[in-house]
């Protein structure tokens, strides 16, 4: 039996069925990591728009601005560092406001309670109230690595309550 949900702009399905369904092909991210859920959408997914920077959200707050999100995801590699938040409210409104489906972020956050209420996906290791430092430091589309997964701009993530799974092309057209 195949599950669904659906996000403002898509039906997907979850997870596990999408690791069925594309066994061969599908990559998983490592549930070791602890990522957790904090945004108002708890499945997304979309076309990975790929962030590499450390404890300087100036790229992510940039594109979040900057760019056309439909049928996008974030994918910040924050080197897993818990000592800054990468995203917090009002970079998460922007997002919204661009049409972000989500973002996945391999770092912290901040204002989780006003996330929560947002129409958008938003995996991340964890929280800290402190803000990032603005240096402009970072690189957009590039390849980032976490969780024994290589994320590439242009890989299709899909992201529930069960994990974070990415796949060459979008893995609702397979079976």
């Amino acid at each position: 039996m195949s599950r669904s949900s659906s996000s403002s702009s898509s039906t997907f399905k979850t997870t596990p069925d999408i690791c069925d369904d594309c066994e061969d092909t599908i990559r998983v991210i490592d549930p070791s990591l602890g990522f957790r859920n904090f945004g108002g959408k708890t499945h997304f997914g979309g076309t990975a728009v790929t962030v590499k920077c450390f404890e300087d959200n100036s790229k992510v707050k940039e594109l979040a601005k900057t760019m056309n999100g439909t049928n996008k995801v974030m994918v910040v590699d924050g080197g897993g560092s818990r000592r800054r938040a990468l995203l917090g409210d009002m970079v998460a409104a922007d997002c919204v406001e661009q049409g972000w489906e989500g973002l996945v972020i391999y770092g912290s956050i901040r204002d989780v309670d006003e996330i929560a209420a947002l129409d958008l996906g938003v995996q991340a290791l964890g929280s800290h109230p402190q803000k990032t430092q603005k240096r402009n430091e970072g690189m957009v589309n590039i390849p980032v690595m976490f969780g024994g997964v290589t994320i590439q701009p242009g890989d299709y993530v899909i992201c529930d309550n069960n994990g974070i799974v990415v796949n060459a092309s979008d893995p609702r057209n397979h079976k």
